[in-house]
């Protein structure tokens, strides 16, 4: 999906036939599961999302990179609705933490949009990323400067990083990943 601003802006879903298929200014994982349970009725790989409304001025002038990015990828705003799919935002990066920063690496902390501290649900609020860089920021530093306990040495890490240079296939699985857990979420809320 793109930004959620937009839908409060006034940007609008449609489904592959063009028909408005969910309330746009619901939370964001419900809209995410009414996009996901759209594409299967439909049997389709996207959904709409319809910028227009929003008009060219307001556009232009508050979402410039999200209308150049479209713009590169094939897709002029001013013209015609964007494909989207749905995304897990609120699963925020995927880097698991404790709450106090600390990774499974030795001497390796995230905090912020990387990480994946499970403080936060389905209707994570988009202020709450920088909320939670302030707070596990703080909650890691004082871990660094004031923990008690015994620090492994650093270790030289052989990281295999082959799997990862087909781009393309790494962005189909991680889109599978995220469509599987979204399908799990909409089966735990029925």
């Amino acid at each position: 999906m793109l930004s959620e601003s937009l839908r409060g802006e006034g940007a609008l879903l449609y489904d592959i036939h063009g028909r408005r298929f969910t309330n746009e200014l619901q939370p964001r994982d419900i809209v995410s599961r009414a996009i996901q349970e759209q594409m299967k009725k439909d049997g389709s790989a996207y959904v709409y999302e319809d910028l227009r409304p929003i008009g060219k001025e307001t556009l232009q002038s508050h979402f410039p990179h999200i209308c150049s990015k479209c713009l590169e990828e094939g897709y002029n705003v001013f013209e015609e609705p964007v494909p989207v799919v749905p995304a897990q935002h609120y699963f925020m990066g995927g880097i698991k933490i404790d709450l106090a920063g600390r990774t499974s690496m030795p001497r390796l902390y995230a905090c912020g949009e990387t990480s994946c501290n499970k403080v936060h649900g389905a209707n994570r609020l988009a202020s709450n990323s920088l909320l939670e860089s302030l707070v596990f920021a703080r909650r890691a530093a004082d871990d660094i400067a004031f923990s008690q306990h015994e620090v492994p040495q650093a270790k030289d890490y052989d990281v295999d990083m082959s799997g990862y240079r087909d781009v393309e296939k790494t962005m189909a699985q991680y889109r599978r990943h995220v469509l599987r857990e979204i399908e799990k979420e909409r089966k735990n809320h029925e």
